[in-house]
């Protein structure tokens, strides 16, 4: 027959003597902290093994109840365990947090054991800092990677639509395998071709026999040496005269290379394109302005409008640089890069409006050129609390649909 199993506490009670001792013990070779208690709850005793915060905590708990030094949230955690290890002379680890004079809780995890049926009970805690930390740390670093990577979307967003509404046929080709990774819909109407079937082939392709030299040339150069370049070429079918300009084009992870086309016809027009580029700016809840080679604005849709507190799209007219806070030499600077990349950065700045109102936003530009002149177009989007006023109220419609 077999015997039944002695309870933990009476092989223990022979140690009920030694409490202080082996809270000392414990301290020393597996854990932080260690509290004799009471059979009230009440700690008689502190071990300490570990250093800032679990010491300057622990300097008066003697004499303490248990529960009591605890924060509230924890205390009936406390009770579980004093609860668990009254009946069966040993609890499981539970995690409690204590209110530090240094400003932040301390999560510690205890477990307990009852030194004989009538001994008092030995608490041993382990300092869970390090690992909140730890984790506090991976959640900010989480939360960080997840701004980034919508703010590269928006990003991306507002380069794709200035992308296609540049005048001009632009492609972005892989440096390496010159085939066309990105094109705008001036450039699958001047090919002839579908936009889906110019992406994935190859840059040159479309070009006659004649000409494919000089422009690979031009790819050589910018990805070698990173000089930007321009030749004029012939596009096979149809037939048409083009001034081809190479630009590198450096990404996070590569070089790519940006081609834009100009035909050299001047009576080549795509129909229509001037309307739907008013349409598309009417359309747009961020705010759209084009400027001409000197930054006078020549064009603004109607939440640019809004944005600057101007009475009507009629009443815009000046140099950007009246509403949005960028000094001229910035803005200088900023057309002069945009004339050799074509493509600009996500800038942050402000907006000024007419009422006093002062805005931060975003601002994403690209250089527009036609018949040999340039000109320069931005989307200017609010951030923080101005972006969220403008989503509640994007399904609102404008009361001024015109565009200057």
């Amino acid at each position: 027959m077999t015997s039944p199993v002695a309870d933990p506490a009476e092989k223990l009670g022979v140690l009920s003597n030694l409490a202080p001792e082996l809270a000392d013990m414990l301290v020393s070779i597996a854990s932080d902290i260690a509290l004799v208690i009471d059979e009230h709850g009440t700690i008689q005793r502190i071990a300490l093994g570990g250093g800032e915060p679990v010491k300057t905590m622990a300097d008066d708990w003697v004499g303490r109840r248990f529960a009591d030094t605890v924060t509230a949230d924890s205390r009936r955690k406390i009770d579980h365990l004093l609860a668990d290890v009254t009946a069966t002379g040993l609890s499981r680890a539970r995690q409690v947090n204590h209110a530090s004079p240094l400003g932040l809780d301390v999560p510690i995890a205890y477990s307990a054991v009852r030194l004989g049926p009538e001994g008092p009970l030995l608490a041993v805690g382990r300092d869970l800092s390090v690992v909140s930390a730890m984790q506090q740390r991976l959640l900010h670093a989480q939360a960080e990677m997840e701004r980034d990577y919508w703010q590269r979307r928006q990003s991306e967003t507002r380069y794709q639509m200035l992308f296609q509404i540049a005048a001009d046929p632009v492609l972005v080709v892989d440096a390496d395998s010159l085939n066309v990774t990105d094109a705008n819909r001036a450039a699958a109407r001047l090919f002839g071709l579908p936009l889906g079937q110019l992406l994935g082939k190859r840059a040159t392709a479309p070009l006659h026999d004649s000409s494919r030299a000089a422009v690979l040339e031009l790819f050589a150069t910018a990805k070698t040496s990173g000089r930007a370049g321009d030749c004029d070429a012939l596009i096979d079918a149809p037939q048409q005269r083009v001034r081809i300009s190479v630009t590198p084009l450096r990404t996070e992870s590569s070089t790519a290379l940006l081609m834009r086309l100009k035909p050299v016809d001047p009576h080549w027009q795509v129909p229509e394109a001037s309307q739907r580029l008013v349409a598309l700016m009417g359309l747009s809840p961020d705010a759209i302005v084009i400027t001409d080679g000197e930054g006078c604005v020549q064009m603004a849709n109607p939440a640019f409008v809004e944005l600057a507190q101007i009475g009507s799209a009629a009443a815009v007219g000046g140099r950007l640089t009246h509403w949005v806070g960028t000094t001229p030499a910035e803005l200088e600077r900023l057309m002069a890069g945009l004339r050799s990349a074509q493509v600009g950065q996500r800038l942050k700045s402000t907006v000024r409006g007419e009422g006093g109102r002062v805005t931060a936003v975003e601002l994403s530009a690209v250089c527009l050129s036609e018949n040999g002149e340039d000109s320069f177009g931005f989307i200017i989007r609010p951030t923080g609390a101005a972006a969220a006023a403008s989503a509640a109220e994007a399904g609102h419609p404008r009361k001024d649909s015109s565009i200057h």
